[in-house]
């Protein structure tokens, strides 16, 4: 069995700026999948604890913009569903969320459509929203709508790369929350990665870029077999990423340098890791 990689390119749509860099990857680097953010233009925008910049362009907007850039890339790559609820998140949840996931899925359907390319082929979770890691969880309703969709999503059947040193995925009650999720994507034959990754910290627990690319170097040795994703936040260095993003912007401006980066490449290549756009 082989070792695949989506390599993946979250928060598109988001920003002018990082949208135009998202789309020049996808035709000149390892980046094979992009994951947009398609909040209704009548939500607030996510916060800024994650590096979300608060005067993005949310909503059919964005989206129309991001896919439009991609079309003209030329790639055919298939976009990712983004998934973003309103914070904070009432008391007891959402009870709308299918509505809302449903809702968000078909803005990015819509425009990818009219711009000639593939439907969208994934769902994912801004900030684990979805997962219950910050509230409630949604991930009846997320695997719900992947089933009724022909939708992947991103569950990890394993947590042993995203939940390195994290007390919460630990926990006995989320392990079990996992399992079960697993277990109903299964039946509902909703495909997931085999592992999921990134780098959960801010620029202080980045350190510097030669830190952040030897994080990613050691990901790339631990990635087991079957299919598994890393995904980034690539953002060029603006005046509005800065300041949106205090605590946050360095890290996503090395994560764009690092798809870049030739060292990057060949430990792809060196390893036979398998670049592909879906699991």
């Amino acid at each position: 069995m082989t070792r695949s990689l989506v390599l993946t390119a979250d928060d598109a749509g988001t920003d002018p700026d990082a949208d135009r860099e998202i789309a020049a990857l996808l035709a000149g680097s390892p980046l094979t999948a992009v994951g947009v953010i398609a909040t209704g233009t009548t939500e607030e925008p996510p916060g800024v604890p994650d590096g979300q910049p608060r005067d993005a362009v949310v909503g059919a907007a964005g989206v129309d913009r991001i896919i439009r850039l991609l079309a003209r890339a030329g790639t055919g790559v298939a976009p990712g569903v983004h998934v973003t609820l309103p914070e904070p998140e009432p008391d007891g949840g959402f009870d709308d969320v299918t509505d809302r996931i449903t809702t968000q899925a078909d803005t990015v359907a819509r425009a990818a459509a009219a711009a000639g390319l593939p439907a969208p082929d994934r769902l994912d979770s801004h900030r684990g929203t979805l997962y219950g890691l910050l509230g409630r969880s949604y991930l009846p309703e997320s695997i719900g709508v992947c089933a009724r969709r022909g939708l992947a999503f991103r569950l990890p059947r394993g947590l042993e790369l995203y939940g390195d040193g994290d007390p919460l995925l630990a926990r006995d009650d989320v392990r079990a929350r996992h399992a079960g999720a697993v277990a109903a994507a299964d039946a509902a034959g909703v495909r997931l990665p085999r592992v999921i990754a990134t780098h959960r910290g801010g620029d202080a627990e980045a350190g510097d870029y030669p830190a952040l690319r030897d994080h990613y170097l050691r990901l790339l040795g631990r990635l087991p077999e079957g299919t598994s994703e890393i995904f980034l936040h690539p953002a060029p260095d603006t005046p509005r990423l800065r300041a949106a993003a205090a605590g946050w912007w360095r890290k996503r401006t090395w994560e764009l340098r690092l798809l870049g980066d030739p060292v990057f490449t060949r430990e792809i290549e060196r390893q036979g890791i398998d670049l592909v756009g879906r699991w």
